[in-house]
This record gives C-alpha cells, sequence and structure tokens, in this order.
C-alpha cells in the first residue's frame, strides 16, 4: 500500500512528521517501506503513529528471526526464530514467533501473539486478541488482553492485569497489583494477586489462592491448598479448599450468591479443613479431601 501527501496529510499529523516526510519521500512511498525508514532513524514514535492511523495490509511477513532496536510491522509477522526489542514491538496484526520473546520497552499486537518459547516484556503489554505463550510469561508493566491468555509455564505481572477471557497457566500466576479477568482462571500451582482479583466465571488451583484484597468470582472457587484474602471471599456458587479458607478482620466470606437458598446444598458447597468463624452464606459439609482420602 503507498502511503501519498495527501494521504497523510488527512491523518493530521504533527509538523515535525510532515516536514519529514516531505523532505525524504516527497512523491508517497510504500507503507512498510516508511516505517522501516522512520526506524532506521530513530523514528519509532513517528512508525507507531502511522500504524495507529492506517491499521494492518493483507498480505503477512515470514522472516527467520529479528533483532532489532524497534519493530514495527503493518502486517501480520510470522518468526522462525526468536524476536529481540530493545524498545518497542507494535504488530498491526498477528504475531507467531516459533522461539521466544524479549522486548525492553512496550509491546502492542492488534491480533493474536502465539509465542512457542518464552515471553518477556520490561514495559506495557496490550493484546486485542489471545495470548499464548508454550513456555512462561513475565510482563513488568501492565497487562491488558482482550481475549484468552495461556502459558505453558509461570504468568508473571509486576503491575495490573486485565483480561477479557480466561487465563490459564501451568505453573503460578503472581500479580502485583489488581487481576481482573473476564471469564475463568486456572493455575497448576498458586494464585498470588497483591490487590483485588476479581473474575467472571470460576477460579481453581493446584495450589494456594491468595489476594491482598478481595477475591470475587461469580461462579465457584476451588484451592488444593489454602484460600486467604486481606478483604472479603465471595463466589457465586461453591466455595472449596482443602485446607483452610479465610478473609480479613472485620470481612466475611459469602457462597451461593448467585443460588436460590434452597440450592445452596448442591451448588453452594462450602469445605475447608475446619468451619470458617467469618462463613456468612453457602452450606457447609465436611472437608471433601479428607473424605476422598
Amino acid at each position: 500500500m503507498d502511503l501519498s501527501k495527501k494521504t497523510i496529510r488527512s491523518k493530521q499529523p504533527c509538523s515535525s512528521g510532515f516536514r519529514w516526510f516531505l523532505k525524504n519521500t516527497p512523491d508517497g512511498a510504500d507503507y512498510q517501506y516508511l516505517i522501516d525508514t522512520l526506524l532506521a532513524e530513530g523514528r519509532v514514535t513517528d512508525a507507531c503513529w502511522l500504524v495507529d492511523q492506517f491499521g494492518p495490509v493483507k498480505d503477512g511477513q515470514s522472516i527467520d528471526s529479528l533483532d532489532s532496536e524497534a519493530v514495527v510491522a503493518a502486517a501480520s509477522l510470522t518468526i522462525g526464530g526468536n524476536l529481540h526489542s530493545d524498545s518497542v514491538l507494535r504488530v498491526a496484526g498477528d504475531l507467531h514467533v516459533q522461539g521466544s520473546v524479549r522486548v525492553g520497552g512496550d509491546i502492542h499486537i492488534e491480533g493474536d501473539l502465539f509465542v512457542d518459547g518464552n515471553l518477556s516484556c520490561s514495559g506495557k503489554v496490550v493484546v486485542e486478541g489471545s495470548i499464548k505463550a508454550g513456555w512462561g510469561i513475565d510482563v513488568q508493566g501492565c497487562f491488558q488482553c482482550e481475549g484468552d491468555v495461556r502459558a505453558g509455564w509461570s504468568l508473571t505481572c509486576a503491575t495490573g492485569m486485565d483480561v477479557g477471557g480466561a487465563i490459564v497457566a501451568g505453573e503460578e500466576i503472581v500479580c502485583a497489583e489488581t487481576l481482573r479477568c473476564g471469564k475463568s482462571v486456572r493455575a497448576g500451582g498458586n494464585i498470588s494477586v497483591d490487590g483485588n482479583l476479581t473474575v467472571g466465571e470460576g477460579i481453581i488451583a493446584r495450589g494456594e489462592i491468595k489476594s491482598g484484597m478481595h477475591i470475587k468470582a461469580d461462579w465457584g472457587i476451588q484451592a488444593d491448598s489454602t484460600i486467604v484474602a486481606t478483604g472479603s471471599i465471595m463466589a457465586g456458587e461453591s466455595i472449596i479448599a482443602a485446607d483452610e479458607i479465610r478473609c480479613g478482620a472485620g470481612y466475611g466470606i459469602f457462597a451461593g450468591t448467585r443460588v436460590m437458598r434452597e440450592f445452596w446444598p448442591d451448588n453452594a458447597i462450602v469445605c475447608a479443613a475446619q468451619r470458617p468463624n467469618e462463613l456468612q452464606s453457602g452450606h457447609w459439609i465436611e472437608n471433601l479431601y479428607t473424605q476422598a482420602a
């Protein structure tokens, strides 16, 4: 796709960027060529601005590996090896990397992000599709994904997470601030969230579930260890733990908030090593893990 002077001007670019365009490509240029030329001169912000304005082109690109100061692409990318960017990774489409991804700044992907290896980002992550990593995911900035997030190993975020779909991790999930998930959260290890843990469906952990604030799930909550919150614990259906269920001082534990009281014995079960003193609703039974043993 060629971009002309008239087309660029219609998007109301900054004066500095438009002067650069008139000086370097007065007769217009191919979309991706223009992006690459901007990157070569260190104008990363201008390259990202072009992608924001004109979006993706249909034809994707395939590259063996990629190691650059910044990566900005106007189409879907397939990388046969590893991808490394010192600063920005911006793709107007899908990105499939058959190795690992390491980015020193922000990531913004307009489609899906599939990484066969490890995904590491020192900035924020914004993915408008789904994320799947064969190994682990480690993000230092904010983490935002409109689809599902799947990690074969652990999922770690040093700030907050906002995921529209489901979250599945083969090992632990660690979030240093608030974690909001539109569907379910499942971990092969512990789930540890320093802020609120809010889930549109259910929460399941093969280890403990721990929150520095409140835990809230519209479906059930289940842990193979403890369920502990500094605030309240609320579930639309059952709350089940192999060890203790404990909320913060002055708060309560509420099961069956989406279930009629007469159906609590079947759909709003609460069980743990011992009955919580703060239990406000739900049907208490003896520990299911002990009975199974």
